[in-house]
């Protein structure tokens, strides 16, 4: 093989390995309130500058004197989220044990459908520096 080849190949094989146009970008934000402390998270992954996949998960800390309304916080965070429990490429979790709240949604953009799209606010597919962007400006620390 010549060594023009023998690059091209080495050149091909570390862009086939490295995903090449895969970015991912993961962004987080706490709060601490009287309530007790919350804290979000959100990972994008793109494909050519495209969302692929979209995970956020919240979780919720609630303070001694808040935790008898757990259960009622729970269901305020799930019931926006409930039409969608059986919907293509839409997975939801929700847990809640002594005042700990975890709720965690994941989609596969290519197989949700225009409104769960639409709910999660990632309806309009921006690029990746876009959503960083209005994620920072929402409070959130991207890297």
């Amino acid at each position: 093989m010549t060594r023009k080849k023998l690059l091209i190949v080495f050149w091909f094989c570390i862009l086939f390995l490295t995903g090449c146009g895969t970015q991912t970008l993961t962004c987080t934000k706490h709060e601490d309130t009287e309530a007790g402390k919350a804290s979000e998270k959100q990972v994008i992954t793109f494909n050519n500058d495209k969302i692929k996949l979209y995970t956020a998960e919240m979780k919720i800390n609630l303070n001694n004197d808040y935790k008898e309304y757990s259960k009622a916080l729970l269901k305020s965070i799930q019931d926006p989220f409930e039409e969608y429990k059986n919907a293509d490429g839409v997975k939801y979790t929700t847990s809640e044990k002594n005042g700990n709240i975890l709720f965690s949604v994941s989609g596969d953009y290519t197989k949700m459908d225009d409104e769960a799209k639409k709910s999660f606010g990632i309806d309009k597919n921006l690029s990746f520096n876009d959503i960083k962007e209005n994620l920072e400006n929402d409070g959130y620390t991207c890297q």
